[in-house]
């Protein structure tokens, strides 16, 4: 891939990703990627090379293509607060889904430099919907880069699926692979018992807690209940 292309690509995903500390614990292995962390699962198209190798930050997977030559990137960001108030007003107070806000507030953004032609809104497919994913996407380009990107907001997660080729003959061209990527696309489902044991092993030692059913959690014979850390809405008054 060029060096232009690779750059344009990046700078797409600086715009559609906030700066995540960190690098996410992802798996890709027989062409399906996985992230925990995300709790994102993508079977990546055949014939395209896959890396779940983080290289910038909020880039969970890049899949590259040669001949024509083509990139597709999975991008998440953490939903909350600070991503809705950052919206422009008339998409947040639209009466669209979420996704469909989402690209609003990323169209605008893109519009305001002017050599850049942004394509309407268009809806995603069903799969991703029955999935409990859904997503919505446009097309754009600055006559030399030229982009397809779907959107979808679940788990406490914004996630992008972008496509990035030097001419619109080469986006066309991929367009089925992404279609295919992005059906793939959707949320894992843990058990309780699953989220669990794996708090337990990121914060502390083997030997200090002992996970148990139903949330509860021995610490040196004392039993307790563990107790999730307050939410807060992302959609809500903005300041």
């Amino acid at each position: 891939m060029r060096p232009a292309l690779l750059a344009f690509g990046l700078a797409i995903v600086a715009i559609t990703t906030a700066i995540l500390v960190g690098e996410s614990v992802a798996d890709l292995e027989n062409q399906v990627f996985t992230s925990r962390p995300d709790k994102l699962r993508l079977v990546v198209p055949r014939g395209w090379v896959a890396t779940d190798q983080p290289s910038y930050p909020g880039l969970l997977l890049s899949m590259m293509r040669e001949q024509p030559e083509g990139r597709m990137m999975l991008t998440a960001e953490g939903w909350n607060r600070e991503l809705y108030c950052s919206w422009p007003v008339a998409c947040r107070t639209s009466k669209e889904p979420l996704p469909t806000k989402y690209a609003c507030a990323l169209r605008q953004k893109l519009g305001l430099d002017h050599k850049v032609k942004v394509g309407p809104v268009q809806g995603g497919p069903k799969e991703n919907e029955a999935a409990g994913l859904p997503s919505v996407w446009f097309e754009y380009d600055d006559g030399k880069h030229f982009v397809r990107q779907a959107v979808a907001i679940a788990n406490e997660r914004a996630v992008s699926l972008l496509l990035v080729a030097p001419s619109s003959e080469a986006r066309g061209s991929h367009v089925r692979a992404f279609e295919q990527a992005l059906r793939t696309l959707q949320i894992l489902v843990e058990t309780a018992t699953e989220l669990v044991d794996a708090a337990v092993a990121d914060a502390l030692p083997d030997d200090a807690i002992t996970p148990l059913a139903d949330g509860a959690m021995l610490d040196a014979g004392a039993l307790f209940e563990s107790a999730p850390a307050p939410r807060i809405e992302p959609v809500g008054p903005c300041p």
